[in-house]
């Protein structure tokens, strides 16, 4: 007795049921999967639906192309970006860190006043295009040149106090290398470093052929706030 498939059905069975396909069916298969679009080509997906359709329903085809516009979804494929982190940021140190951290300090010991001239020697060039002399001391300039010598950053300029509450202050010269809103810190020729207040003291700074005068009781501000303010005209101290 012969043994059957694992369908259930023999070997003479088989041969009756499992035939060869027609010639004619086979070359009409064939042009059918030449006329189909290039998979790796999206653009001609919806040109192909829409004949599929056409060819086998009695529809209306406006209101099917309509449907295939807004719902074939690989045309205009766009990678949608993922990447949710966030920036963190950056926490900035307050004032009271900063001054516990000295960065606010200089060391009393180890500064030198030749250490210091090539700032000099950078400030003169920054004041003398800030200032512009040659136009800014006309007359009609006068105004706009008191201005910007308020708001002039001092960091490297050659102050000599001139008046002071403070006698033994009169006469002392340096490099300004830090200013805080109370004091001018500045480098003298001997290599000490010296606190100079601003308050109740008169300064003197040479730029080119002219001398200018700065009155430390309008200039108790920290740089950057003078940087951004208004100065107005005020009348001189006498000490």
């Amino acid at each position: 007795m012969e043994k059957p498939n694992i369908d259930g059905t023999t070997t003479e069975n088989a041969s009756s049921i499992y035939k060869a396909i027609p010639v004619d069916v086979r070359k009409s298969l064939q042009k059918q999967v030449e006329t189909l679009p290039s998979p790796l080509n999206f653009k001609e997906g919806p040109g192909f639906l829409s004949k599929f359709i056409r060819d086998r329903t009695s529809g209306d085809m406006d209101e099917i192309n309509q449907e295939i516009k807004k719902n074939f979804p690989l045309t205009n494929a766009k990678v949608v970006k993922t990447n949710t982190a966030r920036r963190q940021k950056q926490k900035k140190m307050t004032s009271n860190e900063r001054r516990r951290l000295g960065f606010q300090k200089l060391p009393r010991e180890g500064l030198k006043y030749e250490q210091f001239a090539e700032l000099h020697k950078l400030w003169r060039e920054y004041i003398e295009n800030f200032l512009d002399l040659k136009k800014s001391m006309q007359a009609a300039n006068q105004e706009q040149l008191h201005q910007r010598i308020g708001k002039a950053d001092y960091h490297g300029c050659l102050l000599m106090v001139t008046r002071s509450k403070i006698p033994s202050l009169v006469g002392v010269k340096g490099i300004v290398v830090l200013e805080t809103k109370n004091t001018f810190q500045i480098i003298c020729e001997d290599d000490q470093l010296r606190v100079i207040p601003k308050r109740d003291t008169v300064f003197t700074l040479t730029i080119d052929k002219w001398t200018f005068s700065l009155f430390g009781n309008h200039m108790n501000l920290r740089p950057s706030e003078r940087a951004a303010r208004k100065f107005k005209a005020k009348p001189t101290i006498d000490f």
